[in-house]
């Protein structure tokens, strides 16, 4: 089959990234014999610069192009105007380049951006070609969520195209995918259809990387900066962006600071640095290691005793790439979600779930897994079983491969 991939804003394995649902996929389709063209963006979401000064076609490998869509318009920040306008170039540019293309057989689109997801399927129903949905974001409410109450209704009116947009996407592709049934679920309020058999809900499968050969050149470079893998590391990964908070996860720091055994290491960057190292100064057990590259993920990952997932309250991630980013890893995570990843966590019992406003509830969790070894083992235990059973890459998606499969039949 002739695949069209649509998903801007993952990281890259082609810049040597820990590749994510998309990356994978392309990979394990194109290996399996179909052609594959996965249309992404020149403007590196993570690290907010850019890839390419114009929109770009790289062949990959026999099986998989890319083209890299290019707006003039970059943004710093991640809930912006600027990231609006940028979407809407990108999805423009998409409309003009995929003209020249030869029609694939089926497109498989990331939502949001809802732009680009918008143009996506529009160019499908015009043309007759199978279009999936795969929800990964519940764009546009993030944004309503994000507006001050006062201004709520002057921010919907600003936000009516998003929302009209996503209407018409739900409403017109032929199949919704997403990554846990919540966001399944809440498509139904955008569209004027009800769910069938055809739509189905696939998890974020996670891929492993390759056992990491320098792990003493990396500890070297990180012990530099202070970390300790003799200690219990608490450890955040992520962006350091509106729908985190990691406040109550300092506060508790400020409390565990007397206890030496325990070190927190916080890895990224972004809008909330700032206010979040400010919150930390002066704090000899929180470390700040920035943005680091993949061996480091594997590295950090190897001595993390806790994983984070520090979310605002009612942030509406079901079931994001964290949880199973950690649960490969077997890494026991303590989390603020209060979605389906707080199910996960209790029903194969890998982590505990804390209130994102009660810090002390959040200090509670915390020291009761650090003062229960035995408990953290059994929860590093089951990480690595459910991971395996249900959730590695491999599972995941060789299954959505057999449902594209479907299509043809």
């Amino acid at each position: 089959m002739n695949i069209w991939l649509v998903m801007s804003g993952e990281p890259l394995a082609l810049y040597g990234e820990r590749p994510h649902r998309v990356g994978i996929l392309s990979q394990m389709l194109a290996d399996r014999g179909h052609q594959v063209t996965w249309w992404t963006t020149t403007f590196d979401h993570q690290k907010k610069e850019y890839l390419f000064d114009e929109t770009k076609n790289i062949k990959v490998s026999k099986n998989l192009d890319m083209v890299f869509l290019h707006s003039e318009t970059p943004y710093e920040r991640n809930i912006s105007i600027k990231r609006i306008i940028n979407h809407k170039k990108v999805a423009s540019e998409f409309s003009k380049k995929s003209i020249d293309k030869a029609k694939p057989d089926l497109i498989f689109c990331a939502y949001p951006t809802i732009d680009l997801a918008y143009e996506v399927t529009k160019f499908g129903k015009e043309n007759n070609i199978k279009t999936i949905i795969d929800i990964r974001d519940l764009w546009p409410d993030i944004f309503v969520d994000a507006i001050p109450k006062s201004f709520k209704p002057f921010g919907s009116f600003l936000l009516s195209p998003l929302i009209k947009k996503s209407k018409y996407i739900f409403s017109n592709c032929d199949a919704i995918t997403a990554v846990s049934q919540g966001y399944l679920n809440w498509s139904c309020k955008y569209s004027n259809r009800n769910l069938s058999d055809i739509d189905k809900v696939f998890p974020l499968g996670y891929k492993k990387s390759e056992s990491d050969t320098n792990t003493m050149v990396n500890y070297a470079h990180y012990h530099k900066i202070g970390i300790d893998k003799s200690k219990i590391i608490i450890w955040f990964v992520g962006t350091f962006g509106q729908t985190y908070d990691l406040l109550p996860i300092i506060s508790a720091a400020k409390k565990l600071e007397k206890n030496a055994n325990v070190q927190f290491v916080f890895t990224g960057d972004g809008e909330k640095s700032s206010e979040w190292k400010k919150a930390a100064e002066g704090l000899s057990n929180v470390i700040f290691t920035g943005w680091v590259d993949k061996e480091g993920l594997s590295f950090l990952s190897s001595i993390a005793s806790i994983g984070l997932m520090a979310y605002r309250k009612g942030a509406p991630q079901g079931l994001p790439n964290k949880i199973f980013e950690y649960l490969a890893s077997g890494i026991p995570i303590l989390s603020s979600l209060e979605t389906e990843t707080k199910d996960v966590l209790s029903k194969y019992e890998v982590g505990l779930t804390y209130d994102a406003l009660d810090y002390n509830d959040c200090i509670n969790k915390l020291d009761s897994l650090i003062s229960n070894t035995e408990k953290l083992s059994q929860m590093k235990s089951n990480a690595l079983s459910v991971f395996e059973k249900e959730f590695s890459a491999d599972i995941v998606y060789s299954n959505i491969i057999k449902y594209f499969e479907s299509f043809k039949e």
